[in-house]
């Protein structure tokens, strides 16, 4: 089933956008508003987003271009009415075809 909604991610302690699942896992990639992340001492850049989801924040926004498998129970049952400008919907597209990551790893 398809689906497609923002939600806080209590796992990752990041908002996350949600797009498609079966049952109880999900797949989503992770909204930060930090330009590069460290692996394993290295600093991997994020994708930046043209406008942040959220209409209320006026923050760059950056997805970081994984996609994520974790359960239904580590997000938070609120789903807020955000989305994504017409300008970035092809940034989200690409991430979506990358290779999933396990839940476990970072």
């Amino acid at each position: 089933m398809s689906r497609s909604e923002f939600r806080w991610n209590k796992r990752r302690k990041h908002y996350s956008y949600l797009f498609n699942g079966k049952g109880r896992i999900v797949l989503n990639i992770v909204i930060t508003t930090k330009p590069y992340r460290l692996i394993r001492g290295k600093a991997k850049m994020n994708v930046k987003l043209y406008k942040h989801p959220n209409p209320n924040c006026s923050k760059e926004a950056y997805l970081i271009p994984y996609v994520y498998l974790d359960e239904l129970e580590s997000f938070y049952p609120k789903v807020y009415k955000w989305s994504f400008d017409i300008n970035d919907k092809r940034k989200v597209k690409r991430i979506k075809k990358i290779k999933i990551k396990i839940k476990g790893q970072h």
